[in-house]
């Protein structure tokens, strides 16, 4: 029994540390980009509407995280002290795209304010949604190890569930992340064609994110294995 309480309560440890590190790395990665992003989005929202009350209606929309392999020779000029020469090189660019939308209304507008696409929009909504599914799954699981240590019985079932959703979601949303962006930099790669920049529009994956998720989904089938294991145990008894 010991040992069993032993074993939980290192689990603990470290759903506790993995968890810390998850909203750790949410916090630095995606609520700086979030909220510059909303702040880009209201004064997009208001351009929206200026253009819509003047009669002619423009269809603004951003594009944003562009990987630039290739740029002008005088694409960025910056000005230096005498006898300092600065040379600027352009890894990633973040475009504002403006053009007719005669027929549009504003709503429709409104929802195509990322990427030029609705569908487009709501991935990009999507994926913070998901973030937020996966942190209240961990505090669900945190609290259940808990009791399971107060109480000195097994893992619930439920946890394994937790884990491969857990895991499963980690995995997608890493994927719907990386299709935005690329669907992103293939549309920036039309419209600056002949402009000097070279965009890489190929798709590009987040191994470690991947990874993450497949260990997860390994390790939900290891509880699973052991919990079938205790319970034929059980019943042989």
């Amino acid at each position: 029994m010991q040992n069993k309480k032993s074993l939980l309560q290192r689990l603990l440890v470290i759903y506790i540390t993995f968890f810390i590190v998850l909203v750790a790395s949410i916090a630095h990665g995606i609520l700086p980009n979030f909220s510059r992003g909303a702040a880009e989005g209201v004064e997009l929202g208001n351009d929206i509407a200026e253009k819509w009350k003047s009669g002619v209606p423009r269809m603004i929309y951003m594009l944003g995280d562009i990987r630039v392999t290739g740029q002008p020779e005088t694409a960025v000029e910056i000005a230096a002290a005498p006898g300092v020469e600065i040379k600027a090189n352009v890894r990633k660019l973040a475009l504002v795209v403006e053009q007719n939308a005669p027929g549009t209304s504003p709503l429709g507008l409104a929802f195509r304010s990322i990427g030029g696409s609705a569908w487009l929009y709501a991935l990009v909504l999507l994926c913070p949604l998901l973030y937020l599914a996966i942190i209240v799954l961990m505090f669900v699981i945190i609290h259940s190890l808990r009791r399971s240590i107060r109480e000195e019985r097994t893992l619930d079932k439920r946890n394994v569930w937790y884990l491969r959703a857990i895991g499963m979601l980690t995995i997608v949303t890493e994927l719907i992340s990386d299709t935005v962006n690329w669907v992103m930099n293939s549309r920036a790669a039309e419209l600056l064609a002949g402009s000097g920049y070279t965009v890489d529009a190929g798709f590009h994956v987040s191994y470690a994110m991947i990874i993450m998720g497949i260990l997860i989904l390994f390790a939900a089938e290891v509880f699973a294995i052991g919990q079938n294991l205790s319970e034929e145990q059980k019943l042989t008894i």
